[in-house]
């Protein structure tokens, strides 16, 4: 019995390790925690992810660009850019003519972008600082975006305030909502599609849309009234 004991113990035990360090990748532990764990992956992270290039442009470019067309040299925000994701692909379209700004806190996640970026040397930037504040000023961005990054933030809806602030009036914000069975193992932290569109409502943002975009994510966008 001692040992059936013991068993079911140390099954229970390596299931919230793979919970804490897997599948929520640290947020429970705190935000320095989460940094840790990028910084470790950092230089295989490209490789882990293996994103398609058609896509990346087809499903989050394009629509990015849409929304950019009335702005002849548009300034955007990627936050929680990592190894430089939407940089990378948005610098690449000849239709882009403006300037990217990419953040993270994770320095060495940074530094695999220096390269990547190193043709677009002139139009973008690379900041190192957290969501929660961003250091810019009020109104600066024509875009931000924020994908994949939201749950693994200490508090998702300061972050999101501070995107919203640092938009201009008529920018746009593409986010991203988690979907799925291991979504819902965020406790106190999952939001489904009414939620998360009430709350960017709430920040100020109007034509608020949910859109399918991956098995484990949804994009959502919204427009600063």
């Amino acid at each position: 019995m001692e040992l059936l004991i013991g068993f079911v113990v140390f099954v229970v035990a390596c299931a919230i390790l793979y919970w804490l360090l897997v599948v929520t990748e640290g947020v429970f532990l705190g935000r320095r925690a989460v940094v840790w764990m990028y910084d470790r992956a950092a230089g295989r992270y490209d490789g882990i992810k293996q994103y398609d290039d058609d896509a990346e442009q087809f499903f989050v470019i394009r629509p990015l660009l849409n929304k950019l067309e009335p702005y002849p040299a548009p300034l955007v925000l990627d936050v929680a850019t990592g190894t430089g994701r939407v940089p990378y692909y948005l610098l690449q379209e000849a239709t882009f003519n403006g300037r990217c700004l990419g953040l993270d806190p994770a320095q060495k996640m940074l530094d695999q972008a220096v390269p990547k970026l190193a043709p677009f040397y002139h139009r973008v930037s690379l900041v190192n600082a957290t969501a929660v504040p961003l250091p810019f000023p009020d109104n600066s961005f024509h875009a931000v975006t924020c994908l994949e990054a939201l749950e693994f933030m200490p508090d998702d809806e300061a972050a999101l305030r501070e995107m919203v602030r640092v938009l201009r009036p008529g920018g746009w914000l593409m986010a991203t909502r988690r979907r799925g069975r291991e979504a819902k193992t965020f406790i106190g932290r999952y939001r489904d599609v009414a939620q998360m569109e009430a709350l960017l409502s709430s920040l100020g943002l109007i034509d608020v849309n949910t859109q399918p975009w991956q098995i484990d994510y949804d994009q959502v966008w919204g427009r600063k009234g």
